[in-house]
């Protein structure tokens, strides 16, 4: 016959695997054998919570902590429940009596974070601040990061069209740090660095960005701007000639790159391409036969 421990330890990986029901069948097994187990209390109420009984999840866990009161995993899947309820001032009393229990509790900063509320730029910081801290603690914490870039990218763009360029860089920096693949963030880092005066810097993240997504056009055009900016007007002509093929009907592509060929000189190339486009043919719809009568119905 099994231990205690070992259908605890079945039970748990059930609803690791989200076999929900044969979970809560083994939770319940063990409580009937022992009513005051509080991991079976605990995991049954984070269980309920997964299911839509938040309410009963909470009268689970709060009798497991008050067998276990200095169990900070409790107290934060607590706060998680509340913040499934929406009971959000109630979930961050929780996180913070979690973390003053157990201060690198890398899971809980990032939990708390995603029950910051009001969407307002106050808000946006304080959840980046704790995510920062969850990654401090846990560099390979995968949702403290994935939250973190999502934050940062919006709030570097957000920054940037406000004209709050510095910030907007440290936002940038940041997010390309942590998600180099993700080719809008090199493009917003390119823009940011070339509207702080640092254009070499700003060709390095258009490159990354064109490099990551071949047919993104404007990190083509900005890459071109950048490198004319740069007093390389050879070397625009590349990926301006790139962004014209992207799109040959785009207007800043084709205009640019006909101001760089005629800063060198190719004054007749760029005529070709500022050209108004000859008035197309009208097309003739092929003759076609003429249809034959329909015969009338029989009656």
């Amino acid at each position: 016959m099994a231990t205690i421990l070992e259908a605890l330890t079945l039970a748990l990986d059930l609803h690791l695997a989200g076999r929900f029901g044969e979970a809560q069948e083994l939770y319940t097994r063990i409580l009937d054998a022992e009513p005051e187990q509080p991991d079976a209390l605990h995991y049954l109420g984070v269980l309920a919570g997964q299911i839509g009984h938040g309410d009963f999840g909470l009268t689970l866990i709060d009798k497991a902590i008050v067998l276990r009161p200095e169990a900070a995993d409790m107290r934060a899947n607590r706060a998680n429940l509340l913040r499934g309820l929406n009971r959000l001032d109630e979930a961050e009393a929780g996180y913070r009596r979690a973390l003053a229990l157990r201060p690198d509790f890398a899971e809980a900063w990032t939990d708390r974070a995603f029950a910051c509320h009001g969407g307002d730029a106050a808000a946006v910081d304080v959840a980046a601040d704790l995510l920062e801290r969850a990654l401090r603690i846990e560099p390979s914490l995968e949702p403290a990061r994935e939250k973190l870039v999502a934050l940062l990218h919006a709030r570097g763009r957000l920054r940037l069209e406000t004209g709050q360029v510095t910030p907007a860089l440290v936002d940038l920096i940041r997010a390309a740090s942590l998600e180099p693949q993700d080719a809008d963030i090199a493009f917003l880092l390119g823009n940011a660095l070339f509207a702080a005066g640092l254009r070499a810097d700003s060709v390095i993240a258009f490159r990354n960005a064109l490099a990551l997504v071949p047919d993104f056009l404007s990190a083509a055009l900005n890459l071109g701007i950048a490198l004319a900016a740069t007093n390389r007007a050879d070397a625009a002509l590349a990926p301006l000639r790139h962004a014209v093929r992207i799109d040959p009907t785009h207007p800043a592509a084709r205009d640019t790159l006909a101001l760089a060929l005629r800063s060198l000189g190719r004054a007749a190339e760029a005529d070709v391409l500022t050209a108004p486009a000859a008035e197309p043919a009208p097309v003739r719809k092929p003759a076609g036969r003429r249809p034959s009568p329909r015969r009338p119905r029989k009656t």
